[in-house]
């Protein structure tokens, strides 16, 4: 019987996962999968390490060391509930940010305070292991997208020590974006799996973890747009181009879903979508279009030359088309648009895709009305960017080196070592307060603010002389302002000068009479005067429009007590530690006056309550002294 053989045609259908690429492969054999990802992690490690001995800065202090709601457990319920500074909008402060919707950033929060209060190598801790798992995950994209480990490896090694990550990593309250990553990346490659593989379990997981990306910040949302890259530079059918966008239009409906959902609930917590930054309102909305072409350069900028970074750059709106500063961006932005019209046909998918990834998530950031002026530019926006950015830095290495690998691994080594350098460097700067200003001052040296901030980091350290010297600086750039007077009486008082200390705060009341810590202030100065009957105004003032305030309980209860009222300085310490019943030095003073009253049986037992909180060994040796004498007397 003859068999009949199966004919073979001469061309195979093309397999569902294979796409084509025009990037040189690269064989290698030493670098393993587990050997890149050792090298990846302990180079992350280690140029971060230093950054574990840093102190709380910036919006750490009032996020993590003003904010009550996170001792509580239940917290982590109200953050879906409530914006992250919920915390602050029952208080007389004025300095309140806009509000923002990010529940998993408040529950990081809140489980970071639970883990470790308000040890800080703990938090910084926390912030390394984020951005460590999020460099691992783009390892783990980029072998998915390239099927190449060292182009895998090599990426996530410039992204785990992109300098411009130091402000997400080492600055706590900057962590929004590397939380962030930990599932934007993951949400990538799983689409990537699922429309390589099949699987509804992929897509699920995906759409999951888009929505939660997009509870830890609102960049996230812009996600799809890089899905939509990504299908439109695949190779798997011959389809016309609407017909396909309208099939990828049909596969997004669940991340649309998703985002419809987030934004319902955004606008349910905060009343809305979007707002105008308070210091906005006055300037005009095409001077807010005319500086995105600035702000969007100089974030490309920042990721190519990543060094000497700072928290503010002495930035302003650009008010005239004729703006040099509207000219020259807008002119190379036409320009790269331009090389990317001649040479598309060069460009391959993975290009794309890095192209992609960088401008998506930059889009949302360019919305530059809800900044102030001054922060319109902040190199932690660049975290997801720079994803794209140094995929599309290992690519081009690549194929300018034509697939050598000595020769790939050299040029990016070069690189990596600069930026590794660079972070070791940038994390000096977010270690404390006073070397993060300083670097400001550099950038923007006419910025009333920036000397504040300098001049409060110097008080906070206890040195006092270059505290005056940059809040005298800070009222010549700007003479209207309340709490630079209100500040630099305080570093005058640490000097001994009283006199100065009084009229400025004074000053401050004139600018701006509901300034209650000025009041408070006014009143400690005029105490040390023995001025107490004014003092005692002054304290009265602050518990009228806040009763609550614990300072002001305890000044107005020590006035009291000089005045030799004692009945009713008893009543504030009691009232105070009704508020604070750990306070050692207000319960020492609710001792002295029950002894001044002659309730020395009292005295004797807030006296010892006193000590059972430990105070310290000075503190303590005071407290047992007056305590044996009272009991001498008894």
């Amino acid at each position: 019987m003859k068999k009949t053989q199966t004919k073979k045609s001469g061309k195979q259908k093309e397999p569902k996962s294979k796409r084509k690429e025009s990037h040189p492969v690269i064989s290698h054999s030493i670098l393993t999968e587990s050997r890149a990802l050792f090298l990846t992690i302990a180079a992350t490690v280690l140029v971060y390490a230093n950054s574990l001995s840093g102190a709380f800065v910036f919006d750490d202090t009032k996020q993590i060391v003003g904010n009550p709601a996170l001792h509580f457990w239940s917290n982590i319920f109200r953050a879906f509930s409530n914006d992250v500074w919920s915390f602050q909008r029952g208080t007389l402060s004025k300095d309140i940010p806009p509000p923002y919707y990010r529940p998993l950033f408040t529950i990081y929060l809140t489980l970071n305070y639970q883990l470790f209060g308000l040890w800080q190598p703990g938090w910084h801790l926390m912030n390394l292991m984020v951005h460590t798992g999020a460099t691992v995950f783009v390892y783990y994209l980029l072998r998915r997208l390239s099927g190449d480990v060292l182009i895998a490896s090599l990426t996530a090694l410039l992204f785990g020590l992109h300098p411009a990550h130091v402000e997400s990593v080492s600055w706590i309250s900057g962590i929004p974006d590397p939380l962030a990553a930990l599932f934007y990346v993951p949400s990538l490659i799983w689409y990537v799996r699922y429309r390589d593989e099949g699987g509804s379990k992929w897509l699920t997981a995906s759409v999951v973890a888009y929505g939660l990306a997009a509870l830890c910040k609102e960049t996230p949302l812009a996600l799809p747009l890089v899905f939509i890259v990504w299908e439109l530079t695949q190779s798997r059918s011959g389809k016309k181009f609407g017909p396909k966008l309208r099939e990828i239009a049909w596969r997004l409906i669940p991340y649309g879903v998703v985002a419809a959902a987030y934004l319902i609930l955004r606008v349910s917590v905060l009343g809305r979508l979007s707002w105008k930054h308070p210091f906005m309102a006055r300037v005009p909305n095409e001077a807010i279009w005319m500086t995105v072409p600035y702000v969007f350069v100089n974030y490309l900028r920042h990721l190519i030359a990543p060094f000497r970074l700072s928290l503010i750059y002495g930035t302003s709106f650009i008010m005239s088309a004729g703006d040099p500063r509207f000219l020259i961006p807008t002119g190379l932005l036409l320009v790269l648009a331009a090389i990317l019209w001649v040479y598309r046909k060069k460009l391959d998918a993975n290009l794309w895709l890095a192209l992609a990834l960088i401008i998506a998530p930059l889009l949302p950031v360019l919305n530059l009305k809800v900044f102030h002026y001054e922060y319109i530019i902040q190199d932690r926006y660049l975290y997801l960017p720079s994803i794209g950015f140094c995929s599309l830095i290992v690519l081009l290495i690549v194929r300018l080196t034509r697939g050598n690998q000595q020769l790939t691994m050299a040029i990016a080594g070069i690189i990596i070592l600069a930026f590794g350098v660079s972070t070791v460097l940038q994390n000096r700067v977010w270690h404390d307060a006073g070397a993060l200003w300083q670097r400001a001052i550099l950038y923007a040296p006419n910025s009333w603010s920036t000397h504040y901030n300098l001049g409060l980091a110097y008080l906070n350290s206890k040195q006092n002389d270059q505290a005056l010297q940059q809040l005298e600086e800070a009222k010549r750039l700007n003479p209207n302002e309340a709490t630079v007077y209100n500040n630099l009486a305080l570093a005058q008082a640490a000097l001994g000068d009283l006199n100065g200390a009084i009229a400025n705060s004074k000053q401050a009341l004139a600018l701006d009479p509901t300034t209650l810590e000025a009041h408070n202030n006014l009143g400690a100065f005029l105490y040390q005067q023995r001025e107490y009957s004014a003092a005692k105004n002054e304290f009265a003032i602050v518990l009228g429009r806040d009763p609550e305030s614990v300072s002001a309980h305890f000044n107005l209860g020590r006035t009291l007590a000089a005045m030799n009222d004692n009945p009713a300085a008893i009543r504030e310490f009691e009232s105070l530690l009704a508020l604070k019943p750990d306070d050692i030095e207000a319960r020492y003073q609710l001792g002295l006056s029950f002894a001044a009253a002659g309730k020395k049986a009292d005295a004797v037992r807030e006296i010892k309550r006193a000590l059972s909180y430990q105070p310290d060994a000075q503190a303590a040796q005071a407290m047992q002294r007056k305590l044996e004498e009272i009991q001498k007397s008894q």
